[in-house]
């Protein structure tokens, strides 16, 4: 392997001072990678210990290429990915913010970056997230990309927590003092904020209205941190949003079929407190049960269902303003595709048995108008 150029070899050696005069005489040097693909800037990125000097030093790269910062070594770990990992020193704390930034800021398409090696793929903001890091960089990297704030990086699993950031930093719960709580509460309020708005708050303009548990009912959260936004903004349960849509609207809309079991504990969480949203059109006119059983495809035994039915049966009567059919007619058609959904289909019939007299009567008096005018729908699904 050939030698290695002069500025690789003060980087590692914690020369930082010498960097920056060498980067003026050599810039060709900054494209030089050892065997593991890293360049001098992956080097400083992984010093354990933060200084004025390093961050002088690293400045003088991003200055003639900064564009490295983005560059994956032979493991996809990026010099951002690096430089977001926790420090030895609580002193290096204000330098390595420093460097964050300025490494963003040089290349801002970096934060969304993930490794690819293994079965997790973490960005940058990932590692953030689980370092513990500043709010300040948090915000930086969300403010690029606020599809940060609830990207996963695990498989979903519908038995296991999902690992997102929300997850990540909520975890971070039991680290630092008293004033961490405070600090955590406000990442997450950030995390929500991106994740609903796609954007983050700025002092610079009028934000959008924004309230922390519906942000929290339209993405996977960690549950005891859910049920604590649930008592904290307890009447915001019954209180609906300038389109007209309650929270138990957005738990259902934003339900994915690998998390039904999470669904199913936001949607009790919020009925055990006020059913008044179950009984409440969406602002497209349907109802919490209707969207449950087409749209997200719900069902009565996980996902909630059951608990939608119940809280206002008489959803089961009503007609959907979008598919034209009642809940148990809805959820028939998916029957073809999972036993859950025949089994939901039987229990939603159960529970509402006059609709099968209600149909065959449609379909009489669709029949006779067929037959007086020639045309006209007949539904022949009993007769």
């Amino acid at each position: 392997m050939p030698k290695s150029p002069a500025i690789y070899r003060l980087a590692a050696n914690r020369q930082y001072d010498a960097v920056s005069a060498r980067v003026k005489s050599h810039p060709q040097d900054l494209m030089w990678t050892d065997r593991h693909g890293s360049t001098a800037l992956h080097i400083l990125c992984q010093a354990r210990i933060v200084d004025g000097a390093l961050l002088d030093a690293v400045q003088s790269i991003l200055q003639v290429s900064p564009e490295q910062v983005a560059w994956g070594n032979v493991g996809t770990w990026t010099p951002l990915h690096f430089a977001v990992e926790p420090r030895l020193l609580p002193s290096s704390a204000w330098y390595t913010r420093k460097l964050i930034l300025r490494l963003i800021e040089a290349c801002p398409e970096a934060v969304s970056v993930p490794t690819k090696n293994g079965f997790k793929t973490r960005t940058p903001f990932h590692i953030a997230c689980e370092a513990n890091a500043d709010i300040r960089v948090l915000k930086a990297m969300l403010a690029i990309d606020p599809s940060l704030a609830t990207r996963p990086f695990v498989k979903f699993d519908a038995y296991s927590v999902t690992e997102n950031p929300l997850q990540l930093v909520w975890k971070n719960r039991n680290k630092g003092f008293a004033h961490a709580a405070t600090a955590r509460e406000e990442k997450m309020a950030l995390l929500l904020h991106a994740a609903y708005h796609g954007t983050v708050p700025t002092s610079s303009r009028q934000q959008p209205y924004f309230r922390l548990l519906t942000a929290a009912c339209t993405v996977r959260c960690p549950r005891d941190y859910f049920t604590q936004i649930l008592c904290t903004h307890i009447g915001d349960v019954s209180k609906c949003d300038a389109l007209g849509n309650f929270p138990l609207h957005y738990a259902v809309a934003s339900a994915v079929p690998e998390g039904h079991v999470y669904t199913q504990f936001v949607i009790q969480a919020l009925l055990s407190v006020s059913t008044y949203a179950a009984s409440q059109p969406n602002a497209d006119g349907r109802w919490p049960l209707h969207v449950a059983v087409s749209d997200t495809h719900l069902t009565w035994h996980k996902g909630g269902v059951r608990e939608l039915a119940f809280a206002f049966p008489e959803a089961l009567r009503k007609v959907d303003v979008l598919s034209g059919l009642v809940p148990f007619l809805a959820s028939a058609e998916r029957a073809v595709y999972t036993r859950l959904n025949l089994s939901t289909t039987y229990e939603l019939l159960l529970a509402a048995p006059e609709m099968v007299q209600a149909i065959r009567k449609t379909n009489r008096i669709a029949g006779l108008h067929k037959e007086a005018t020639g045309s006209g729908p007949v539904f022949d699904i009993f007769d």
